[in-house]
């Protein structure tokens, strides 16, 4: 019945009437894989965990066949016919992912994070660094579940696992955090607007560089389902702990935006007055979603890193990734603690709150 399947699939492919059909755009590619890696995380079953790489292959295969079959039933013509293209690369990516070199891994990754970046800066340049950012790791995440074979059944069946679905919680929330601030708050619609400098086709070089970039950030999970630890080990204790690290530091991310997005939709963006965020999560440091977002990258490194081994490339990548995204999170801080002062400087509510929070990102460093 598959070889049929596929025989009808291939004549559909030749046929003259989809060989006049218009190219598929950038964004219905991107609309292909997502679909592909729904389905086939829908269609997989539970490994064990003692069982878990040697089901894959199997999990794949059967996978494979159902989205073969659904996307060719789905609304006919040429809509069916786009939607299933991308299965054989999908397949191709999902199998590096699972089985290829560390290199070509980390290729894959950055091919799945391209998929996202791409379309998006040539919607806008600033979501590759916003709204991209988020997709790009939810969808790294959410294609290394489904390569492997893990359903929200299997999802607490490992720590790698759990530390899979972490990020893919992480990268989502994160997404639509942003996409929400940009449409409900003047000021950062402006700002996203304003990063409107490049044709679009010019774009391509810097959307690709960041994906990159966001491949080797997310690059730890990828090899933490590569590489199991052995059970009770040292090695096992410490994914777990930095898995908890990770996960604790999406929520700190998530409460200190929401109070930092709430006080600021409540004042007048017109007004140069202080006023706040002060309490809670803000009472530990000043920029407590900075110290957030360090804590998750540093617990999903620590979590992979046990299954680097010998891997040169698995450790330049992931060192390369979390040295980049502390940088970066450190200089933005010191930014905007620059920014704070020159702009809330003297005002009493602001100068109270610096003196009792001296910390800015990291607490016990200045």
């Amino acid at each position: 019945k598959i070889k049929q399947q596929i025989h009808s699939f291939n004549s559909t492919l030749n046929s003259s009437a989809y060989l006049q059909a218009k190219p598929m755009k950038l964004t219905s590619l991107l609309a292909s894989f997502w679909f592909g890696a729904v389905v086939r995380g829908a269609a997989s079953f539970a490994p064990s965990n003692h069982h878990f790489h040697n089901t894959i292959k199997q999990n794949r295969q059967q996978a494979n066949s159902k989205q073969l079959t659904t996307s060719l039933n789905i609304r006919g013509g040429g809509m069916s016919s786009s939607l299933s293209v991308l299965g054989p690369a999908a397949d191709v990516i999902s199998s590096t992912l699972v089985s290829g070199t560390p290199l070509r891994a980390i290729g894959g990754m950055w091919a799945i994070s391209s998929l996202v970046i791409v379309p998006l800066t040539f919607i806008r340049q600033g979501y590759s660094f916003s709204v991209g950012y988020g997709l790009s790791v939810a969808a790294m995440a959410l294609a290394l579940l489904s390569s492997f074979g893990i359903s929200f059944s299997t999802l607490t069946s490992s720590t790698p696992s759990i530390l899979a679905a972490t990020t893919v919680i992480y990268g989502a929330r994160l997404a639509l955090f942003l996409l929400l601030r940009e449409f409900s708050v003047d000021s950062k619609r402006k700002q996203i607007k304003s990063f409107d400098k490049t044709p679009r086709l010019k774009r391509t070089p810097l959307a690709l560089s960041v994906s990159l970039l966001y491949a080797f950030m997310t690059s730890p999970a990828l090899f933490a389902l590569r590489g199991a630890v052995k059970a009770g080990s040292v090695f096992e204790k410490v994914q777990l702990i930095s898995t908890s690290v990770a996960a604790f530091g999406m929520v700190l991310e998530s409460v200190a935006d929401q109070q930092k997005y709430e006080a600021k939709r409540k004042s007048k963006e017109t007004e140069d007055k202080f006023v706040g965020p002060s309490s809670w999560s803000y009472k530990l440091v000043r920029h407590p979603n900075y110290l957030g977002e360090i804590l998750f990258w540093v617990g999903l490194f620590g979590a992979g890193s046990v299954s680097f081994h010998k891997s040169i490339v698995a450790w330049l990548c992931g060192s390369l990734g979390l040295a980049a995204i502390l940088s970066i999170m450190l200089g933005s801080s010191g930014r905007l603690d620059a920014k704070q002062e020159e702009k809330y400087g003297g005002q009493p509510k602001y100068e109270e709150w610096k003196d009792a929070v001296k910390y800015s990102v990291i607490p016990f460093f200045k």
